[in-house]
């Protein structure tokens, strides 16, 4: 009985190195698409990444001006009423962008040196 687990191992172990070898290699052309793909992401997030700078430098100007408005240093913000009319959802969302935007371009600068 126990020659025959030996020989049903042995069997199995040859068919998975049929297998192994009977599975073709990627073709090129899907590896320049992956090589493109990946480069392509890469210079779309070093783009946004210096696009978000005018985006976190109005976000942090419109919660100035939220909180000039509130201390009555200014007649009117832009938002009169509502939940963007806060000076403090104006901060969060600029920090959010700021870190957003920080986090970006260390991974694109991290991916561009390896």
């Amino acid at each position: 009985m126990p020659d025959t687990r030996t020989t049903a191992t042995a069997i199995a172990i040859a068919r998975d190195a049929q297998r192994a070898a009977v599975l073709p290699a990627p073709p090129s052309f899907l590896t320049r698409i992956g090589v493109w793909a990946t480069d392509t992401a890469q210079e779309f997030a070093t783009l946004l990444s210096a696009l978000m700078g005018p985006a976190v430098f109005s976000a942090y100007a419109l919660a100035l001006w939220s909180l000039a408005s509130s201390l009555g240093w200014t007649n009117s913000f832009l938002f009169a009423s509502g939940p963007l009319s806060n000076w403090l959802v104006w901060s969060a969302i600029a920090v959010a962008i700021h870190a957003a935007a920080v986090i970006l371009d260390r991974r694109s600068v991290q991916s561009s040196e390896k």
